[in-house]
């Protein structure tokens, strides 16, 4: 039976695979029997990674207290209690797309667990997320000897990253529209299951295109590819599935932009134009053919291999090709938005790689990487400043429960940021989201730093952004928000630190958490919290853009007399219900005493 490939169905976010692998490691060196496969799956309840739907009454509290160690054998009762038919399995499903994308080798019968050298760098605490997916990426390939889940009989025969780089890039070159939007990628990049496919695939694109009723052209196009008179709506979703959850592993390679709506619901992914070199390079050395392997055994050795496949910039004379082509894009970047650069930038992009040897030319590429991001990211901070425009979308998003449950965390922070850049006279406004090489985000803050740091002449911010409100947020929101502003207080020495905490709903426990924190310490001493729902947030940008377009202006002064009073309140109220009570009697004062 025919079918398009996926990368995952068990994780749909990539950087969750981190998780399951850290507790795969507990078992590294074992057998990955039947009794392991359960006891995986026991510890990835333990650890709380995965959640069955049916807890018991009895373990419930558990859940509702989720700062209480979960033991070992209250795992196995809970895992136990879900009565499956074949329980390894569960822990096979789960180890699987640490398999497939090469971070560990956990087979019955194939000898003991192995993290691979992939799987150790990503679980390195200062791991590259690009090149750990970019590597990984690079070895997925159907068939392969160690799975029939797309074999080549189906007329699987496919590398689906380098195959989908060379239909968009061939595509680009036929189209005058460049990349694919959302619909697009699902329907035609999941259904190229050959190498050879690629020109029929831009065809039908350009055909779709082209085509008055899209949803006929859908259906259509499916019943084509699974080979059937009639195709089930169930079907025509899995592509939109799969589709969405391979633009998220491909997006983490940074080999790939995308250009979205405040959401992120509708996109469109093309390829990142600061690596168009190692793209070209990497196309003319492969194709996007799966590799053909003797057995399984020279497939887990090319899998445990970090150093494979052989990357074409190895090579001294392309690796100066990329870091030149690099120079290049900064350039014209540069030139094209009448920029000036500081000397030694100059000095940098001008290098002569001539006489360059590898590590050199690697540090050279390193550098220019990071100017071309720092000035993509300045500028569109210029960008930004004081853009009413900008502003009053974000506000009109704020204001839609609807829309605002279809955005990203990732899209949040960003939305969040963009906001403190359009109001502030701030010195640096920091986002700590791993972005690619636009400074558009392609994954959430790390679980260790703050969202966003905030830098100002007088004072300094964190803000911490969730769109979780359920009653689960004060544990996984509290302590993190706490620790990271304790953390950013011991770096920052001028003036104040606030932490501002934006939320579509804040719980009550939240803000008692945050009540105590302001009132009796955090660790020993008080910290300065504004917890504001976005409804709150959205009145303060609101009252801004009213200042803006009377052309008044805005300074990050007026911020602190905000923040400042939400915390002082604390100290003249009985309990964190009356603080909470008091945050939007605060605003609209605020709101008062700036009015002209």
């Amino acid at each position: 039976m025919r079918r398009p490939w996926s990368i995952s169905t068990t994780v749909r976010n990539p950087e969750r695979l981190r998780d399951f692998l850290t507790v795969l490691q507990e078992l590294e060196g074992r057998d990955f029997n039947a009794n392991n496969q359960v006891r995986y799956q026991v510890l990835l309840i333990q650890h709380r990674i995965y959640k069955p739907n049916d807890i018991p009454a009895a373990y419930e509290r558990f859940y509702k207290n989720p700062e209480t160690p979960i033991p070992y054998r209250v795992a196995q009762k809970i895992f136990a209690h879900q009565r499956y038919e074949d329980p390894p399995i569960r822990g096979r499903q789960s180890a699987n797309p640490l398999n497939k994308l090469g971070f560990a080798i956990a087979r019955e019968e194939y000898g003991p667990i192995v993290i691979t050298d992939l799987g150790k760098l990503f679980l390195d605490g200062d791991y590259d997320i690009g090149f750990v997916f970019f590597k990984s990426l690079l070895k997925l390939q159907f068939p392969n000897p160690w799975s029939d889940e797309f074999s080549e009989k189906d007329g699987f025969n496919i590398v689906p990253l380098i195959a989908t780089l060379n239909l968009i890039r061939r595509l680009n070159a036929k189209s005058q529209r460049g990349g694919l939007s959302r619909t697009e990628f699902c329907l035609f990049v999941p259904t190229l299951i050959n190498f050879s496919q690629v020109d029929g695939q831009i065809k039908t694109i350009l055909q779709f295109r082209k085509s008055g009723d899209k949803d006929i052209f859908i259906t259509e196009f499916a019943k084509k590819f699974y080979g059937e008179k009639v195709v089930s709506r169930e079907k025509i979703n899995n592509l939109f599935d799969y589709g969405d959850n391979a633009m998220r592993y491909f997006r983490l390679t940074r080999y790939f932009k995308i250009t979205s709506d405040p959401t992120g619901s509708h996109w469109t992914l093309d390829l990142e134009d600061s690596r168009m070199t190692e793209i070209v390079q990497l196309l003319e050395k492969y194709d996007g053919k799966a590799i053909r392997f003797k057995g399984v055994n020279e497939y887990l050795n090319y899998l445990s291999d970090i150093d494979e496949p052989k990357l074409p910039w190895e090579d001294l004379s392309k690796l100066r090709e990329v870091a030149e082509s690099l120079a290049h894009v900064i350039k014209e970047f540069v030139e094209s938005e009448h920029l000036s650069l500081l000397a030694d930038q100059g000095r940098l992009i001008e290098t002569e790689t001539g006489g360059l040897q590898k590590v050199e030319l690697e540090e050279l590429t390193s550098s220019l990487r990071a100017l071309n991001l720092d000035l993509r990211v300045k500028f569109r901070s210029s960008q930004l400043r004081n853009s009413v425009g900008k502003l009053d979308k974000i506000v009109t998003l704020l204001r839609d429960p609807r829309a605002l449950r279809g955005v990203e965390p990732e899209q949040f922070e960003k939305l969040v940021a963009d906001v403190f850049k359009i109001i502030d006279d701030e010195i640096l406004i920091k986002p700590n989201y791993p972005t690619d090489d636009e400074g558009e985000p392609i994954s959430h803050s790390p679980g260790n730093k703050s969202d966003v740091e905030c830098f100002y002449e007088t004072f300094g911010a964190t803000c911490e952004v969730t769109l979780n409100a359920s009653g689960l947020q004060w544990v996984q929101e509290g302590q993190p928000v706490m620790r990271h502003l304790r953390n950013f207080e011991s770096g920052n020495e001028k003036g104040d630190v606030f932490c501002i905490f934006v939320a579509p709903r804040i719980h009550v426990d939240t803000y008692s958490t945050f009540w105590n924190s302001v009132r009796h310490g955090y660790d020993g001493k008080p910290q300065k919290i504004v917890p504001l729902t976005v409804e709150q947030f959205a009145d303060v940008l609101e009252f801004f853009i009213v200042l803006m377009r009377d052309g008044k202006t805005i300074s990050h002064e007026q911020l602190l007399q905000l923040y400042s009073d939400i915390v002082t309140r604390s100290s003249s109220l009985r309990g964190f219900s009356e603080w909470a009570d008091s945050i939007s009697r605060a605003i609209e004062e605020w709101k008062v005493q700036l009015q002209p």
